[in-house]
C-alpha cells in the first residue's frame, strides 16, 4: 500500500509527530509535546513509537518508548497527546512492539 503518514520521535522536543508523506507535508503531535515530564501530557527522551490499529487499518493509538520516565505511553489519537501508562520499566528498554491477535 501507499504510505500515508511518517510518524517522527523527536527525542530532544519530547514529541511524536504524524507527518504527511508529500514534500513539505505538515506535522501534527500526536503524542506530547508539552515540555519534558512526567504528566499525562509529557514524555521525557522518546525514543520509539509503535502503531496498535484496527482491523481496517485505522490507527487506535500510539504506543510510546517514554524512555527517560521508564514507562510505556498508550496515547489515543483524538486525545490531542493525552496518554495512559501501560508498562513501568527499571530502565534500559530500546524498543516498544505490539502483539495482536488475528481476528
Amino acid at each position: 500500500g501507499s504510505v500515508v503518514a511518517y510518524l517522527l520521535v523527536e527525542q530532544y522536543n519530547h514529541r511524536v509527530q504524524r507527518c504527511a508523506p508529500a514534500e513539505g507535508g505538515a506535522c501534527t503531535t500526536v503524542a506530547g509535546g508539552h515540555g519534558s515530564g512526567r504528566a499525562k501530557n509529557q514524555l521525557n527522551d522518546p525514543r520509539g513509537v509503535a502503531l496498535e490499529q484496527a482491523a481496517d487499518g485505522s490507527v487506535v493509538a500510539y504506543l510510546v518508548l517514554d524512555y527517560g520516565n521508564n514507562r510505556v505511553q498508550r496515547c489515543a489519537p483524538a486525545e490531542g497527546g493525552a496518554c495512559t501508562t501501560v508498562a513501568r520499566t527499571n530502565g534500559g528498554v530500546a524498543g516498544v512492539a505490539i502483539e495482536q491477535a488475528a481476528d
